[in-house]
C-alpha cells in the first residue's frame, strides 16, 4: 500500500512538471510571436510616418503658396525643383523644394538669388523625388523613401488671386 502511494506521488510530480513545461513553452511562444508582431508594427509605423510626413510637408508648402504664379516646377540636370514665390513688404522671396544627396531639401532665398542645392535644409531622407505639373491647378508627386517605399500623390490648388502676401 505504501508503494502505491509512492508511485502515485511520482506520477503526480511528473504530471505537474509536464503541465508546467507545456505552460512555459506556450508562454515563450506567445512572447516570441508578440515580439515579432511588435517589430513589424513598429516598422510599418515608421514607413507610414515617412511617407505621410513627405506627403503632408509638400502639400502644405504648396497650399501656402497657392496663388497665381506662386508655384513653378523647374527641371534641371539634377532633377525637378519646386519654386514657390511670395512677397514680403514688396520684396520677393523664393522657397525651393528639391532632392539633393538623398534628402528632400528646402531653401528660402531672396528672389534675386538663385538656387544653391547644397545650401538647403534637410527635411526628410529619401531616394527620389519627382514632380509633374498636370494642369494649372494639379500637380503629381512621386516620392521614394530611404527604404524604397514609393508614394504617389496629387495636390490640387484652389485659389488663383492676383494678390500678394
Amino acid at each position: 500500500m505504501n508503494m502505491q502511494k509512492r508511485d502515485r506521488s511520482i506520477v503526480d510530480v511528473i504530471f505537474m512538471i509536464t503541465v508546467f513545461g507545456v505552460f512555459m513553452l506556450s508562454a515563450l511562444f506567445v512572447v516570441l510571436f508578440g515580439a515579432r508582431i511588435y517589430k513589424k508594427t513598429a516598422h510599418d509605423m515608421s514607413v507610414n510616418f515617412s511617407s505621410r510626413t513627405s506627403l503632408a510637408y509638400v502639400t502644405e508648402k504648396l497650399h501656402q503658396h497657392d496663388r497665381k504664379n506662386g508655384i513653378e516646377i523647374i527641371k534641371d540636370s539634377s532633377g525637378p525643383v519646386i519654386k514657390m514665390n511670395q512677397f514680403v513688404n514688396s520684396d520677393e522671396y523664393c522657397t525651393y523644394l528639391y532632392e539633393h544627396e538623398g534628402y528632400l531639401k528646402e531653401l528660402t532665398v531672396r528672389g534675386d538669388v538663385g538656387l544653391v542645392r547644397n545650401a538647403g535644409k534637410n527635411i526628410l531622407k529619401l531616394n527620389s523625388f519627382e514632380s509633374t505639373k498636370i494642369s494649372d491647378s494639379l500637380y503629381r508627386f512621386n516620392i521614394e523613401d530611404d527604404e524604397g517605399n514609393a508614394t504617389e500623390f496629387y495636390v490640387s490648388l484652389y485659389s488663383y488671386s492676383d494678390t500678394t502676401d
